[in-house]
């Protein structure tokens, strides 16, 4: 008897991946038979899945909004029984955002969601196209319930991923939590954080929550510049959310009170305001220097160990969900998708 092939569902939304070189324009455009080229050019993946492809955009990741990160995650839930796992192509660039979307859009996930994409084209000789989509195939039937970003032989968290690199293969990195697993001659699992498959009985359709708000700023505080209060008023009658990076574990100026005006007006407006950092890598503790204290006691919220992609999407997700201004500090320190707490190393 022959063995029955998990079924995944691959969708495409633009990116790198599906591009050739435009010789007249010594450019790259997208390849508008990427359908037929995939399985023209890996037919490998036949091998070990049954794949439906689907174009849900074909777009620059740069241009990657909510309504595309909306657009995904009802696609996956309108074709849940169809596929035991899902395959998205994407751009790099924001790669990240949007593995951190559909994280927190799909709450009690029981199926794998695997973003992958290239920094070289598949029509490339020189590619890492095919090996990712090989590797994000596989661990698409693999069972694991995540959220993941599959790239360079590298399994992250959706929610603690972000790019590192425009210029190198390897070009993502996990935030404050090692990989989930490595592709060499063996699929390596860190089974302490992976979740396990989930019983096919068992894989009913997610909590799918999609509500979200991009009415955000990100602004990084520069030594000796000020923000007037010109920016300040524009800020606030623009903007439903900020995001202030300062330095170290969250210290901003307060010699210059302009920052803690804006933190006391946003405030005021019940507008949530998000102390990050400049820094890679650390957590945010708001209590350790005085500069810190003085903007917790104003109303900030500390965006704990969280990278920028996640506390992004977080702050959205607050604002999409009219989460109570009081209850702002709860939720960004309550995890929705294992994406902050405990720092965890290899």
């Amino acid at each position: 008897m022959v063995k029955k092939q998990p079924k995944v569902l691959v969708l495409h939304t633009g990116g790198t991946f599906a591009m050739v070189l435009d010789p007249q324009q010594h450019a790259a455009k997208q390849d508008q038979n990427i359908l037929a080229s995939l399985l023209a050019r890996v037919p490998e993946l036949t091998q070990l899945a049954d794949i439906e492809l689907k174009i849900v955009s074909n777009i620059d990741s740069s241009d990657v909004d909510t309504h595309l990160w909306i657009q995904l995650a009802q696609v996956i839930n309108d074709h849940w029984d169809q596929f035991d796992g899902c395959v998205i192509i994407h751009g790099t660039d924001t790669m990240a955002y949007t593995a951190c979307a559909l994280s927190f859009f799909l709450a009690g996930l029981t199926k794998p969601i695997v973003l992958t994409g290239s920094q070289r084209p598949l029509s490339e000789l020189r590619t890492d196209a095919r090996a990712n989509i090989i590797d994000a195939v596989e661990l698409a039937t693999s069972g694991h319930p995540e959220v993941m970003v599959c790239f360079d032989s590298v399994v992250y968290r959706g929610s603690r991923v972000t790019k590192r690199s425009s210029e190198h293969l390897h070009a993502f990195a996990s935030q404050h939590m090692p990989a989930l697993g490595h592709f060499g001659v063996h699929f390596s699992i860190n089974h302490a954080l992976i979740k396990a498959p989930v019983a096919r009985a068992q894989r009913h359709k997610p909590s799918l929550d999609a509500r979200i708000n991009s009415s955000v700023c990100v602004l990084d505080v520069i030594p000796g510049s000020p923000i007037s209060s010109q920016m300040i008023h524009v800020l606030l009658e623009n903007y439903r959310g900020l995001i202030l990076r300062g330095f170290g574990v969250g210290n901003l100026p307060i010699r210059n009170f302009c920052w803690l005006e804006l933190v006391e007006a946003a405030t005021a407006k019940e507008i949530p305001l998000v102390i990050a950092s400049q820094c890679q890598t650390g957590t945010i503790d708001l209590q350790s220097y005085e500069n810190g204290r003085a903007f917790a006691q104003r109303g900030a919220i500390s965006g704990h160990n969280m990278g920028l992609e996640c506390l992004t999407l977080k702050l959205m997700i607050l604002l999409g969900r009219n989460t109570p201004f009081e209850a702002r500090d709860e939720f960004f320190a309550t995890p929705l998708a294992a994406e902050c707490g405990e720092v965890l190393r290899s």
